[in-house]
């Protein structure tokens, strides 16, 4: 019988899509919210296909659905707060959010991912 190692228990699931450093200012409350709520101003730390990572002020819940949208631009989108860092600093909390909209809200072009490209093993090569 195979005994797993300890890497193999705790492997990470994979991302979905690549991660890259990109600056997007947004807007972003809790949907829903009333509407003297006040939207915060926030920028995007890292970005990818279907979230984003970003430093807010506010006290948002891993599982609270957002409305974010893209500052100066005719664009929104709902996410959910998937991940939130312990670490409090001056500029904020960190936050993750995965977009619950259809794939495009960024509007680039994504390079593809690394673990998606098969590659051969050392031995069938030539």
């Amino acid at each position: 019988m195979k005994t797993e190692t300890p890497q193999e228990e705790k492997a990470a699931p994979r991302r979905r899509s690549t991660r890259i450093l990109l600056r997007v200012p947004l807007i972003i409350n809790v949907v829903g919210e009333s509407p003297e709520t006040e939207w915060e101003t926030v920028e995007t730390i890292t970005v990818s296909q279907h979230g984003a990572m970003v430093r807010s002020k506010q006290n948002f819940q891993v599982g609270d659905t957002l409305e974010i949208r893209v500052r100066d631009r005719d664009r929104s989108a709902h996410a959910r707060v998937a991940w939130r860092s312990g670490e409090v600093t001056p500029q904020g909390v960190e936050l993750g959010f995965e977009i619950l909209d259809e794939d495009g809200f960024w509007e680039i072009t994504f390079p593809p991912d690394r673990w998606s490209v098969k590659t051969r093993p050392r031995s069938e090569e030539p």
